[in-house]
């Protein structure tokens, strides 16, 4: 197998996700990282040139935890011809379902009518993992200190500028970082000159004219004149659970 860089491609890789030639833990799937061997056999090979040698180790080390009763989707092993493909697919896909149940058992459970003041309790870095590809990278603390400063939930912030902005990637027309499709009293958008500064105008508004009038869930958010959009509610929550199942999948307690 190549691992030669076309630089106006992604390399491609049936079982890893690598963006490049180096081995990094962007190569791997959080199914991958959760086997037993993992940390061990990353370590030894962080930093280094993808080659077939370490391709064939990470692929055995994954095949011996399956076969240990840690299992992975299929398509994170290679399939080697001593082993039942159908037996793998059939383990491979139990542990998936398994492991999708516990993370939603676990995850705050969020809908339309969740409380938006509940304060979200888990690590900046998730955040920040959730948050890497997109303009708003390394922004976790910043929600976090904008939620403790507003009394907003810092996922529920982020849910809205998902669906306003997709994370800063569609500003509102004719701005540079108005995250959320805020406007002027006297019409227009609002020029924040950061998305800091959006995200901060963002949780101060949802506090000024929402929470401290009774409208602390997301349907009564939207109820209250916030967005026009029927779906835009819907859309809210479910990208706040995606959020939630995002960082409760890498646990590594589970």
């Amino acid at each position: 197998m190549s691992y030669e860089i076309d630089k106006n491609k992604r390399v491609e890789q049936k079982y890893f996700n690598s963006k490049d030639n180096i081995v990094s833990e962007d190569d791997f799937n959080s199914f991958q990282k959760a086997s037993k061997s993992f940390n061990s056999v990353f370590e030894k090979n962080q930093g280094k040139v993808w080659n077939d040698n370490i391709k064939t180790e990470f692929d055995l080390m994954f095949k011996k935890d399956l076969e240990s009763d840690l299992t992975l989707p299929v398509d994170a092993l290679r399939v080697e011809k001593n082993i039942n493909k159908s037996e793998i697919e059939n383990k491979s896909q139990k542990a998936l379902e398994n492991f999708e149940k516990k993370v939603s058992s676990l995850m705050p459970k969020v809908n339309k009518n969740s409380d938006i003041t509940k304060k979200y309790t888990g690590s900046v870095e998730g955040l920040n993992e959730y948050l890497k590809d997109t303009p708003l990278k390394d922004l976790g603390q910043h929600f976090i200190n904008v939620q403790e400063k507003y009394g907003v939930n810092a996922l529920f912030l982020m849910s809205i500028i998902h669906t306003e902005s997709k994370y800063g990637e569609v500003p509102a027309k004719g701005t540079k970082y108005n995250l959320a499709g805020l406007k002027r009293a006297k019409g227009g958008f609002q020029q924040p000159k950061s998305f800091e500064e959006s995200i901060d105008n963002l949780a101060s508004t949802l506090n000024r004219l929402y929470v401290k009038r009774g409208n602390n869930t997301p349907q009564k958010v939207h109820k209250g004149g916030y967005a026009a959009s029927e779906d835009w509610s819907k859309k809210v929550v479910q990208e706040w659970e995606n959020i939630n199942k995002f960082i409760y999948s890498k646990n590594k307690d589970l």
